[in-house]
């Protein structure tokens, strides 16, 4: 069948399609990853207490700060509204992870609108990473540098409701002042808990979430950098994004959105049934690749081959 021409629902039979569409909340999957999840940070914080005045500290919170910005994974099932059935228990686990990561919610969602409707489309797409197709820019990107300066930025015009032409493409000016007021909502929690901390004279927040973030969230940019950075500008939805098959204990605490091209393939799909689709769909895919070390490897090699080639 010609990639040219296909649509993911010309794929998936209609009753197939169905089945996965589905979503649950009593013993569901969104649940049993939630606590699965929550459960795993604090045995990687217990580990983080254990090795507080030694060396072992380093390896600790760098495993405790890669969990720790999965909370994404959730963050973003939640935003499509597919972690849980319930539309309470999606706002709630959105706030909650969004806050520990410094997104704002009903922004996030509405970004992430224009990113799947204008996957890989310059000036359109939102969450694009043109910065990451350059060797020079990848290895800045993988720092987190430019992506937490652009968080703070963002959250700081928010507060003041300072729009970018990019941002006035995909929000609409009716959730502009509920923007303001969840972005005044999260400074105001930032600021209880650096209160909190000066008033009580703790390190907590510090070592258990601000130091772990920092040190964890390179492993997210590589993650991030592998979904689409050099996949074609077109917007064919089996060309523009990339889906790589890791180790099961990767796609579980990333919420199987390893299986990325599916996801953008039907975005309503729960994240627990994108394994299924895989099986479906995944042979209609152009970028499909093995493991994130080998994807990094193609990304660099093809960001040096641009360096050399004076693209960059």
């Amino acid at each position: 069948m010609n990639k040219q021409i296909v649509k993911p629902t010309d794929i998936v039979p209609p009753a197939r399609l169905n089945e996965l569409l589905q979503r649950r909340d009593r013993n569901g999957p969104g649940l049993i990853f939630l606590i699965s999840h929550t459960l795993t940070m604090l045995l990687t914080g217990w580990l983080v207490y254990l090795s507080l005045r030694s060396w072992w500290v380093v390896p600790a919170m760098t495993i405790h700060g890669i969990v720790m910005v999965h909370w994404f994974a959730p963050f973003h099932e939640c935003s499509h509204g597919t972690a849980f059935k319930s539309a309470v228990m999606n706002k709630a686990v959105g706030w909650v992870t969004g806050t520990s990561l410094f997104l704002i919610p009903v922004y996030f969602r509405y970004e992430h609108i224009a990113h799947h409707s204008y996957t890989q489309i310059v000036g359109d797409d939102p969450e694009m990473i043109p910065i990451a197709e350059r060797l020079g820019g990848y290895l800045y990107y993988a720092t987190a540098i430019p992506y937490f300066y652009s968080n703070l930025i963002t959250l700081l015009r928010m507060l003041f409701g300072q729009f970018n032409t990019i941002e006035l493409k995909f929000l609409p000016k009716r959730e502009m002042p509920r923007v303001r007021r969840q972005a005044w909502i999260m400074a105001g929690v930032y600021v209880a808990l650096a209160v909190g901390s000066i008033w009580l004279n703790t390190y907590v927040v510090a070592i258990y979430w601000l130091i772990p973030r920092v040190v964890g969230e390179p492993f997210m940019r590589l993650i991030r950098i592998s979904e689409h950075t050099g996949c074609p500008r077109v917007r064919n939805i089996l060309r523009n994004t990339r889906t790589v098959l890791t180790f099961p204990l990767f796609r579980w605490l990333n919420w199987n959105n390893a299986y990325h091209a599916e996801h953008h393939a039907i975005p309503t799909i729960p994240f627990h049934a994108l394994s299924d689709l895989h099986q479906t769909m995944g042979s209609y895919f152009e970028e499909v690749r093995h493991g994130y070390v080998a994807t990094q490897v193609h990304l660099i090699r093809g960001g040096r081959e641009g360096w050399k080639a004076g693209k960059g």
